[in-house]
C-alpha cells in the first residue's frame, strides 16, 4: 500500500507565516541572551564577593534546631536533612488543611442549601465573613488565640492519653521496644515528655488555612451540588434514601464531577498559601529553605530556586492527583 506524500507547504502560505517564524526567532534569541547576561553577572558577582556557587553546601552540617520534625534531626544533620524536613513539615500541614477545609467546605456547601432558617443563615454568614478576612489576620488570630487561651503546662488538660496546653497538642505514639504498648506523653519537669508534639504554630496554620479555604471549597461545592438535575435528589427521595444517604450515593458523585476541577485549583492555592507559616514560626518549607538555609550559607539564590521548586512540585502533584481523580469519575460516567 503506497502511502500518501503529505502535502508541501505552498510558497505564498510559506510568506503569509513568515514574519510569525521570524518574530518566534527573534523572541527565542531575546530570552536565550536575557538567561545568558543573568548566568554571567551572577558567577561575575559571586567571584567578586568571593562566593561559593553550587548546592555543596546540602551536605554540610546544619548546626541548629527544628522545633518539629518527622524524621529524626539534631543540629549534627546535613542541610539537605533540614530541607526535608522542612518539606515533610508543609506537606503535613497541606494535608491536614486540605482534609478539614474540605470537611468544612461540604457542611457549610449544604447548610447554604438547606431550607431557609438558622443553619442557612449562619452557613451563609460564615462564607461571607471567612473569606473577606485576610488569611494572615486570621493565622495570627488563631495563634494568639491557642498561646493566651490554651493553659499552662503546669495546668495541662488531660484528654484520655492526650495532653494539651499552651505549648502544643501533645498525642501518644506507639511503642514498640521494649514491649508494644502507647508512650503516652506527660509533664516532667519544665517540659513534656514522650508523644508527638502538634505544635501551636501548626494548630494555627491548620485552623486559619482551613476556616479560611472551606469558605471558598463551600462555593465551590455548593455549585456542584446544585448542577445536579432536580430529578435525581426526588428519585432518591422515592426509593426511601434518607437525605445523607442521597447526598453520599447520589448527590456527591455528580456534584464532584463539577467541582473537581475548581476545587483542585483551590487545593493548590491552599498549599502556596501555607509559606504564610513564617509570620508565626512554624517550620515550614519557606520558614527553613528560605530563612535560615539561606542566611546561614549565604547562597540564597540557590536556597531560593529550591523554594520555588518545592512550591511547584507539590501544587504539580495536586494537580495530577485532580486530573487522575477527575478522570476516573469521567470514565464511571462512560465517558
Amino acid at each position: 500500500m503506497t502511502a500518501i506524500p503529505k502535502p508541501r507547504m505552498s510558497r505564498a502560505i510559506f510568506m503569509e507565516r513568515l514574519p510569525g517564524y521570524a518574530g518566534q526567532a527573534v523572541l527565542l534569541a531575546v530570552v536565550a541572551w536575557l538567561a545568558w547576561r543573568g548566568v554571567s553577572n551572577f558567577q561575575a558577582n559571586a567571584r567578586a564577593l568571593h562566593l561559593s556557587v553550587g548546592f555543596g553546601f546540602l551536605h554540610g552540617q546544619a548546626g541548629f534546631q527544628i522545633a518539629q520534625s518527622l524524621i529524626e534531626f539534631t543540629a549534627q544533620s546535613s542541610y539537605l536533612d533540614a530541607i526535608i524536613a522542612a518539606t515533610l513539615n508543609t506537606l503535613l500541614v497541606v494535608a491536614l488543611a486540605g482534609v478539614l477545609s474540605t470537611l468544612i467546605g461540604l457542611c457549610i456547601a449544604f447548610g447554604r442549601l438547606a431550607p431557609p432558617g438558622l443553619v442557612r443563615g449562619a452557613s451563609a454568614a460564615y462564607v461571607e465573613v471567612f473569606r473577606n478576612i485576610p488569611l494572615l489576620l486570621q493565622i495570627l488570630f488563631w495563634y494568639f488565640s491557642a498561646i493566651a487561651l490554651l493553659p499552662g503546662q503546669e495546668d495541662s488538660l488531660q484528654l484520655g492519653p492526650i495532653l494539651l496546653n499552651n505549648r502544643g497538642l501533645f498525642l501518644p505514639t506507639l511503642q514498640i521496644d521494649p514491649t508494644i504498648g502507647l508512650n503516652r506523653p506527660h509533664v516532667e519537669g519544665f517540659d513534656v515528655v514522650g508523644g508527638f508534639a502538634i505544635l501551636p504554630e501548626l494548630m494555627a496554620l491548620t485552623l486559619g488555612l482551613s476556616i479560611y479555604n472551606g469558605a471558598f471549597l463551600a462555593e465551590i461545592f455548593r455549585a456542584g451540588i446544585l448542577s445536579v438535575p432536580r430529578g435525581q435528589i426526588e428519585a432518591a427521595a422515592s426509593v426511601g434514601l434518607s437525605g445523607v444517604r442521597a447526598a453520599w450515593l447520589i448527590v456527591l458523585p455528580q456534584a464532584l464531577r463539577v467541582a473537581l476541577p475548581a476545587a483542585g485549583g483551590q487545593y493548590q492555592t491552599l498549599a502556596k498559601a501555607s509559606s504564610l507559616a513564617a509570620a508565626i514560626g512554624y517550620p515550614d518549607i519557606m520558614q527553613i529553605v528560605g530563612g535560615t538555609v539561606a542566611s546561614q550559607t549565604s547562597q540564597a539564590l540557590e536556597a531560593m530556586s529550591l523554594v520555588v521548586l518545592l512550591y511547584a512540585t507539590i501544587n504539580l502533584v495536586i494537580a495530577l492527583a485532580v486530573g487522575l481523580g477527575n478522570r476516573r469519575l469521567l470514565k464511571h460516567e462512560g465517558r
